[in-house]
């Protein structure tokens, strides 16, 4: 699959604003967080209600503990012996050859977009949450929210044993408003499967560009 066709930009741009807040729920946990809460509420109550429980356990998760603690809690789930991991390109395609060709994708784009990184790769989760507003092609916005994004997130959900990480329902709830936003996308979601088809073929020249 090629994710960077070159479509020309919709003057009717969806607006995708609200990704630039929902970003910073999975940015490591700073004073900055609870400014926040109002615009999480307002988005999740606008696009996905019945998961409005969600939003207030993590809200709770915020409100009940010291930012130290909050720090070593998301360290416990994304760092050490990490739960899940935050890098999409790494979810979706570990250690392959492929992960090298979308991150150099992803880090044309966040620079061509001007969206700060700070000191993660451009395929870390806020990184990319952030940067799809302030992408000039609706057409790549929607591409990387349904053909990677969407598939990555059902992944990391996936690797929760239970219920209990106050991250699980804000990675639900997240899926949940793409889907929204994206209803009914033609763009061919990514393949696990394939990808494991690809692996092992790859060492011949003919299989080299699948993705």
């Amino acid at each position: 699959m090629d994710f960077w066709t070159g479509q020309n930009a919709d003057c009717n741009m969806k607006d995708l604003n609200h990704y630039t807040a929902l970003a910073e729920i999975f940015r490591y946990p700073s004073p900055d967080r609870e400014k926040f809460v109002g615009e999480w509420r307002k988005i999740i109550w606008n696009t996905v209600p019945e998961m409005a429980g969600k939003l207030e356990i993590f809200i709770n998760h915020i409100h009940e503990k010291s930012l130290a603690a909050q720090q070593e809690y998301f360290i416990g789930t994304f760092d050490v012996q990490a739960l899940c991991f935050l890098d999409i390109g790494y979810v979706l395609y570990g250690e392959d050859y492929n992960r090298g060709v979308f991150l150099v994708n992803m880090k044309n784009e966040q620079e061509k977009a001007g969206n700060d990184c700070g000191h993660e790769l451009p395929d870390h989760l806020p990184n990319m949450l952030s940067l799809l507003p302030k992408l000039e092609d609706e057409n790549l916005a929607e591409e990387l929210v349904c053909s990677m994004m969407i598939p990555a997130l059902e992944n990391m959900i996936e690797a929760f044993n239970s219920n209990e990480n106050a991250y699980k329902g804000m990675f639900e709830i997240l899926m949940g408003i793409m889907g929204s936003d994206f209803p009914e996308s033609e763009f061919e979601r990514f393949n696990f499967n394939s990808l494991e088809k690809a692996k092992t073929f790859e060492c011949f020249p003919q299989w080299r560009n699948i993705k």
